[in-house]
């Protein structure tokens, strides 16, 4: 075999084997790291949909807690008990309304204020229902006994939540429902409160597929005798809600099987409609449910087998480069050798004068010399890439985490709002009930200071409220979806003014609004800022004989600005900054009323819209709030 041959193999086998051991290490390596990211990011969806179940679970909780301290219910359940029995006849049909009507309100009030409540009920001690707060929904009438009487027995002692059903009166609804024990206000037991909660809100969070792609979804199951009982629809069978089962001794379903048993973990199995998943699972003990996320291994691993194909064509290609180029190599390094071998035939034939014309040894020198520096510049070039790709995937990698991070930021600070939000709602509602109350009941045995206390009390509660109510809303301006449309300015303006004027029409007042005031931006936000704007230059004028408002444009360094005038008391200049920060206030509450979130409100819409707001005043000759779009 020539010398000519065994280089060309000898290449050809080296740079086989090379990207063989290379590719196999690197695929490898790929594979793993792809499967603990992809395990990685459904164990933090699993905790993610589960922390939002138990928050939801707990906030329900927390409710029928604050309806166990509601003293109506302590103070009229027993006579609404007493009553029932003999509602019908007329010497107790006057004494049972006004009994159910002092009820009614609370509870239905307490209903509205939560959102997810279909039913509320009342039940005596002996398990029959003396109150129905939807009398539509699907439970008996009034006087009929609670039919679960699990439920009840376990909700004399405690806060019971059931299995979730379906209430087929109320259109279909899936519901669960939460019972607590009622005592009077000497803390005797007095009967059951049973709260009927929609699951459209934790099935429209299962629904929400964001990180589990094309293939991927969230349910929940629950353990059920020897089977498992799946709760939510399923995205293969869509109406298998409380109708689809699957035994344990089943080889489908593994991921749900092992949630429902109280078990958390995380791997590869077959679900329940038969096709290989990666899957993680967590136990939601408080409701007793099982909870899983889980994606196709397909979609998952589908950028391994990307990655394969793209080792196999790119490694095809080196090899016939590097066929190629041991062609050519071996031709240069046998050339010289060639000619050698001719020299030396010559003079073995006698031809004495006969020269090679050149240096073998230096020829293979220069080509060594050059061969060195094609392949060290092609390793700095390779290294250089190299380096660069390497950078670039790292800067990827740092702006998902970051992005990562930010929408998680984002998603804790709207469950933190929302928490805070219900937690402050409750003990506040709780303060300003039990004043009413005092007020009402006990109002001859309070002096007027006394009743005085308890007005303020109530009024700073429902200050405080106010101020939660306006802090959130300024919270959600920066997440506001905007719509960019011509707004008519003109014609909202109008509208504000003519409701302003309705409210107070004892009040002398002349408002101007300039023609032609059209804007380009989101009309719900723009009513926002007029309604606002309006509202102070309306409360700061209040002690003016006559309130003048003007509502209009004007050019200023070529730019189109418009503003808003009123003859109020006005402010000292000084102080014009702090009016754009919450809370920051120049007049007293018993002055003038507010929170101290409208002006900050403002700014961030205008700011969204990519304008600029400031203020001009003097001290009692009025107020001109600027701003641009």
């Amino acid at each position: 075999m020539s010398i000519r041959t065994k280089l060309i193999l000898l290449f050809t086998a080296f740079a086989i084997v090379t990207l063989t051991v290379f590719g196999t290490v690197v695929f490898f390596q790929a594979s793993e790291i792809l499967r603990s990211v992809r395990i990685a990011q459904l164990n933090n969806i699993a905790d993610l949909k589960k922390d939002k179940i138990e928050t939801f679970y707990r906030e329900r909780e927390s409710d029928i807690r604050s309806a166990q301290n509601l003293f109506i219910l302590k103070q009229n359940l027993p006579l609404l008990i007493r009553h029932i029995t003999d509602r019908n006849l007329p010497e107790y049909n006057s004494e049972y309304n006004k009994v159910r009507g002092i009820i009614d309100d609370q509870i239905k009030t307490f209903q509205q204020s939560s959102g997810s409540y279909l039913n509320i009920m009342l039940v005596d001690p002996q398990g029959s229902i003396v109150y129905i707060s939807n009398t539509g929904h699907d439970v008996p009438a009034l006087g009929k006994r609670i039919e679960d009487e699990r439920a009840f027995l376990a909700a004399k002692n405690a806060v019971f939540f059931t299995d979730v059903h379906l209430d087929r009166v109320a259109g279909n609804t899936f519901e669960i429902r939460a019972l607590g024990p009622l005592r009077d206000l000497k803390g005797a037991f007095i009967g059951i409160i049973v709260i009927d909660i929609d699951m459209s809100p934790i099935y429209q969070s299962l629904q929400d597929t964001t990180g589990l792609g094309t293939t991927g979804e969230a349910l929940i199951a629950q353990k059920q005798g020897n089977e498992v009982l799946f709760l939510s629809p399923l995205r293969h069978a869509p109406d298998a809600a409380l109708k689809k089962r699957v035994p344990f001794t089943n080889s489908t379903g593994y991921a749900a099987q092992k949630a429902a048993h109280g078990e958390n973990g995380s791997g590869i199995a077959f679900d329940y409609a038969e096709k290989e998943v990666l899957a993680a699972w967590r136990y939601i003990p408080s409701l007793r449910w099982g909870l899983v996320t889980k994606i196709e291994t397909s979609e998952a691993f589908a950028p391994v087998g990307q990655l394969k194909t793209i080792f196999v064509v790119v490694g095809a290609l080196i090899v016939f480069l590097g066929i190629i180029a041991a062609i050519f190599i071996a031709n240069t390094v046998t050339g010289p050798v060639l000619a050698l071998q001719k020299g030396a035939e010559a003079i073995t034939a006698g031809n004495l004068s006969h020269r090679v014309g050149t240096d073998a040894n230096d020829e293979i020198g220069r080509l060594a010399q050059s061969f060195d520096t094609m392949t060290e510049t092609l390793v700095r070039d390779i290294t250089r890439r190299e380096k660069a790709e390497e950078e670039a995937m790292e800067l990827n990698k740092n702006l998902e985490h970051h992005v990562r991070q930010l929408e998680e930021s984002i998603r804790e600070l709207d469950a933190f709002s929302y928490s805070v939000s219900h937690d402050l709602r409750s003990p506040l509602r709780s303060i300003d009930g039990f004043s009413q109350a005092l007020l009402e009941d006990y109002k001859d045995k309070l002096d007027a200071e006394g009743r005085d206390f308890l007005d303020r009390i109530r009024g700073a509660a429902q200050r405080m409220s106010q101020l939660i109510d306006d802090l959130l809303k300024l919270s959600r301006i920066a997440r506001f979806e905007m719509k960019q449309e011509r707004v008519d300015l003109g014609s909202l303006a109008n509208s504000i003014a003519q409701k302003l004027t309705q409210r107070q029409p004892e009040r002398t007042a002349e408002i101007v609004i300039a023609d032609g005031l059209i804007a380009q931006g989101d009309e719900r936000l723009l009513t926002i800022v007029l309604e606002n704007l309006f509202a102070n230059a309306w409360k700061f004028s209040e002690t003016q004989t006559k309130t003048v408002i003007e509502f209009g444009t004007s050019l200023q360094s070529g730019s189109l600005v418009y503003f808003i005038r009123d003859n109020g008391v006005g402010f000292d200049m000084s102080y014009a900054e702090k009016l754009f920060s919450p809370f920051q206030r120049l007049h007293r509450q018993t002055e003038f009323a507010g929170t101290g979130i409208g002006l900050a409100t403002v700014k961030r819409i205008i700011n969204r819209h990519g304008g600029r707001v400031w203020i001009e005043s003097e001290t009692n000759k009025g107020t001109t709030v600027y701003f641009t779009l």
